[in-house]
């Protein structure tokens, strides 16, 4: 019942400037007695066919106190290093006279649990409260996707819409594999072959409402209330929506968020397929051959995009060198008190290192 096509060959890609953008932030906080400490960074490589002509690299540091949850303190962090991505691909966009850009990730991929930080102090840069950080991306991932020249390379895949589909074709939940799309399709998918949600379902976003509707079909059906597989779709299409208001806040509108479609491409064998997210009117018919014809074999992504995600990569336990070394240079100042340095920077449990 699953619709595949072959990647048809195109070359226009050897002649465009190609940036990839990537970012990465530290696995784990280091949270001391006097506060949570998290570093960030993102990249860019631009490519002309496939030579490199120009990259270029940025980092932070995010400080935050040691009040609430942690969970908030690590969004943030994740917000942060996604807003630092998405200005180096806005500078790519205005300033680098480039004719397409890969970033990692899908545009809206920050938005779950949003709602967590927005009346957050978010101590970062200009921003004020968590929802001002959250605006900002919002802005800045709708510049991109508008512009036409950006497309995401999903890796990780949590949708299961075609789960969500087959319980929609026929209303029996027990038909439905309990595998995610990526997974499933990896099943049945030949090298060079691609599968579109648009022409699967018939529009490019009902992959959002169907992969809602697996996971809640079993909370609206009963035999009892004998209500229709059309009406808890309909009900599921109403969460997806209302969810998008509650993660960014209500002056968004959930349509236009929304406003992405995938195409699912098996580059190479064993590797999984990939997911590319863009506008829905872009042809990806040269951007589908780019990563085609320069995957890396062992992973199925684009190499370029492997080579970013090397260069900006933060290793686990860095953020801790780095915490140590900052102790270090003040504990060479003759003019702070040592008794107070030694104990906000002192690890919160002596017997396990973050």
């Amino acid at each position: 019942m699953l619709r595949f096509e072959n990647a048809e060959q195109n070359d226009s890609w050897k002649e465009w400037r190609i940036a990839v953008v990537d970012g990465s932030d530290s696995p784990v906080l280091s949270e001391r007695v006097g506060g949570r400490y998290g570093t960030f960074a993102a990249g860019y490589h631009i490519y002309k066919g496939l030579d490199l002509q120009e990259e270029d690299y940025f980092s932070g540091v995010y400080v935050d106190d040691q009040i609430g949850s942690n969970e908030a303190s690590q969004k943030v962090l994740q917000l942060v290093t996604t807003e630092l991505e998405r200005r180096v691909a806005v500078e790519c966009l205005d300033n680098k006279n480039v004719d397409l850009i890969l970033i990692d990730g899908p545009f809206f991929g920050f938005r779950p649990r949003c709602r967590i930080i927005a009346d957050k102090e978010v101590h970062y840069s200009k921003y004020r409260k968590g929802r001002d950080l959250v605006n900002m991306l919002v802005a800045l991932s709708q510049k991109l996707l508008d512009s036409g020249k950006v497309c995401g390379i999903v890796k990780r895949v949590q949708t299961a819409a075609i789960d969500g589909w087959t319980i929609y074709k026929t209303g029996n939940q027990k038909l439905a594999t309990r595998r995610n799309d990526k997974d499933l399709l990896a099943s049945f998918m030949k090298t060079g072959e691609t599968f579109s949600y648009a022409e699967q379902f018939g529009s490019y976003d009902a992959y959002q409402y169907l992969s809602r509707m697996a996971w809640a079909f079993g909370q609206f059906y009963t035999t009892e209330t004998g209500r229709s597989v059309q009406s808890i779709y309909d009900a599921c299409k109403g969460d997806v929506q209302r969810n998008i208001k509650f993660d960014l806040g209500p002056k968004f509108d959930s349509e236009r968020i929304l406003q992405t479609a995938r195409v699912y491409l098996r580059a190479s064998y064993p590797s999984q397929p990939i997911a590319l997210e863009s506008k829905p009117e872009n042809d990806l018919l040269p951007v589908l051959a780019y990563c085609l014809a320069t995957c890396n074999k062992a992973t199925g992504l684009p190499i370029a995009l492997d080579l970013i995600d090397h260069d900006v990569g933060i290793p686990r336990g860095f953020t801790q060198e780095f915490i140590e070394e900052v102790e270090a240079n003040l504990a060479r100042d003759p003019e702070l008190d040592k008794f107070e340095l030694e104990t906000r920077f002192s690890s919160l449990n002596p017997q396990k290192q973050e």
